[in-house]
């Protein structure tokens, strides 16, 4: 894009990348789109390459001397991308070019100063808070670093203007006398280093459950304008894959860029990982899928596995609802008025039970509940079962209302003897109620008084039904 002649000269440069890691010596640059801004905030031009072998091949030693004169003594400002920057140098280095200090700055950490009542402070949410259009709205695949460098020097625009009567920050115009002192040098001093190979193409990321907003309210809760843009590119690397248990040693190299030292990058990555674990826990997401979810975010930050199982055990209600009577018999509980499948769940996780993650409660764990929250029954106050023999000696008008099933039971023998069946279709009327009776022998079985004595029968138990839980899987927005 050629320069516009009605704005002024350019200086600020909105920068955006897309790097392969999070480590800087090992990480390749793929994308960089420049748009440069003057001191009035008007768009003076803008500039992007594709440096990824997917895409169309241009090596950075062709570009270089092109980011050198779109670069050179502007004062850089990304929204919160000092990793890509770094990487930036670092590639420039390989190359045989030896560079200055950068003048950079965040548009991130300026809004706390222009936008300081965000809850969060992703670049969508800073451009739309400020009336800046964003095309793609942030979310990949949608943008791209075009549309970010776009956004940027859009923001930066109102910034620079002080839309909203807010006082201008002192920030924005020392950036450019830093970076008007340092220019960059004609070309490499040095030769080349031998190519680095490409990383190969990355996995998904381990996130599943946890993406997105759950990532956003987390960093709110915890961060501030010294640690939000640590938190956000830890945020960001965990989403897309590029931090994972086997790149986290990468941390080190962001830390010194966001001015944290390694207790204190810890401590911050600590209080975001007890942050999304209680987020978890409030929306009932800790069933077996979640917990290995969050172990492996904790393997990832360096955090320890009983920050998850801890907290969970702290939420598990140490009172349940009593479920016995007052007279030492089961109440009947339908898993809401009284123990919720929620509570039950936690409960289980604290004891130790594996749900594996299960839509509905196993029963073995349901009747381990049952019998953990309730009295001893005493089962000896229970009226005795009637002696048959007792049975045989009462008089036959007092035999159990069962006993007539019972009778109704014809033995085939008796069948067997019966005479033939009439033609004419006149049958004794005991040959048809004997015959009655056999159809229902299938229905009706013989009431066994001789039977050992059911000692749960007639006890209320927990309704298997209502026990289900809201499918696995949540939203991530």
């Amino acid at each position: 894009m050629a320069r516009d002649e009605r704005v002024g000269k350019p200086a600020y440069a909105a920068v955006s990348t897309r790097i392969t890691g999070i480590e800087v010596a090992r990480a390749r640059l793929r994308e960089i789109a420049v748009v440069r801004i003057d001191e009035r905030g008007a768009v003076v031009d803008e500039w992007s390459a594709v440096l990824h072998p997917d895409g169309a091949w241009i090596a950075l030693a062709d570009v270089a001397s092109t980011l050198r004169e779109r670069l050179s003594q502007m004062a850089i400002v990304t929204h919160n991308g000092r990793l890509g920057i770094e990487v930036l140098r670092a590639e420039l280095a390989h190359l045989g070019w030896q560079l200055p200090a950068f003048a950079q700055m965040t548009t991130m950490d300026a809004s706390y100063h222009y936008l300081p009542g965000l809850a969060h402070r992703r670049l969508s949410d800073c451009c739309t808070a400020a009336g800046v259009p964003f095309e793609g709205g942030g979310s990949p695949p949608h943008t791209s670093p075009v549309n970010e460098a776009r956004a940027t020097a859009g923001l930066l625009s109102r910034f620079v203007q002080s839309v909203g009567g807010v006082p201008d920050l002192p920030e924005l115009l020392q950036v450019t006398l830093r970076a008007w002192v340092y220019p960059w040098p004609a070309g490499p001093s040095r030769v080349a280093e031998a190519p680095r190979p490409w990383p190969g193409r990355r996995a998904p990321g381990i996130l599943t459950t946890l993406g997105g907003q759950p990532l956003a309210d987390a960093i709110s809760a915890v961060a501030d304008v010294h640690t939000h843009g640590y938190l956000a590119l830890v945020a960001e690397t965990l989403q897309d894959g590029r931090l994972t248990p086997e790149t986290s040693a990468g941390l080190a190299d962001a830390e010194p860029l966001y001015r944290l030292t390694p207790d204190a990058a810890s401590g911050i990555r600590r209080k975001f990982f007890d942050a999304l674990v209680h987020q978890a826990i409030e929306a009932d997401r800790y069933h077996l899928e979640a917990r290995q979810e969050l172990w492996r975010v904790a393997d990832t930050l360096g955090c320890p596995r009983d920050a998850v199982i801890e907290p969970i055990v702290e939420a598990t209600p140490v009172e349940f609802p009593k479920l016995v009577e007052e007279s030492g018999a089961k109440k009947p509980t339908d898993g809401r008025s009284v123990a919720t499948p929620a509570q039950m769940r936690a409960w289980a996780i604290a004891n130790g039970f594996d749900v594996e993650g299960y839509i509905r409660l196993p029963w073995s764990i349901v009747r381990a509940f049952e019998e953990a929250h309730a009295e001893p029954v005493d089962r000896a106050a229970r009226e005795p079962v009637p002696d048959r023999a007792a049975q045989d000696k009462a008089p036959h008008d007092q035999a159990p209302a069962d006993r007539t099933l019972h009778d109704l039971s014809v033995p085939d023998q008796a069948l067997r003897d019966e005479p033939p069946h009439d033609p004419s279709g006149h049958n004794p009327p005991a040959r048809e109620a004997r015959h009655a009776a056999a159809e229902l022998r299938p229905i009706l079985r013989p009431t066994r008084t001789d039977r050992e004595p059911d000692l749960d029968e007639g006890v209320p138990q927990l309704e298997f039904d209502r026990l289900e839980t809201p499918p696995i899987g949540n939203p991530v927005v």
